[in-house]
């Protein structure tokens, strides 16, 4: 069985199999630390997460590890409102302090589309 030795910032170096360890990829990322690993120390039970640059994605590939890609999903968002205003954010929180709140929200957006 593989043994790969990774670090724990409480613990020091630690032992793990390529089964203790999650490996993310994020190959559309601009950034070297979008990709990482995480592991759950044997030690003291803290979960671990470290940047993983493309030396560290091949050892751990070439050590067992598997591979999970990163999947970004981008929300549809609206554009076609008003933006919000600074009062706007003041009543809501306004209407969040009274009974019933809710109901009156749904009131206001009226039914589902």
């Amino acid at each position: 069985m593989t043994t790969i030795r990774a670090t724990c910032p409480t613990c020091g170096e630690v032992g793990l199999t390529p089964e203790d360890i999650e490996l993310r990829i994020d190959d559309g990322a601009q950034q070297d630390d979008a990709s990482f690993y995480a592991f759950t120390c044997p030690e003291c039970t803290d979960r671990v997460r470290k940047p993983a640059d493309q030396r560290i994605v091949r050892l751990l590939l070439s050590g067992g590890v598997e591979a999970h890609r990163v999947v970004k999903v981008r929300p549809s968002i609206r554009t076609d409102g008003p933006r919000i205003s600074h009062d706007d954010l003041l009543d809501f929180h306004t209407l969040l302090a009274t009974d019933g709140w809710f109901d009156h929200l749904l009131d206001t957006v009226g039914p589902s589309v």
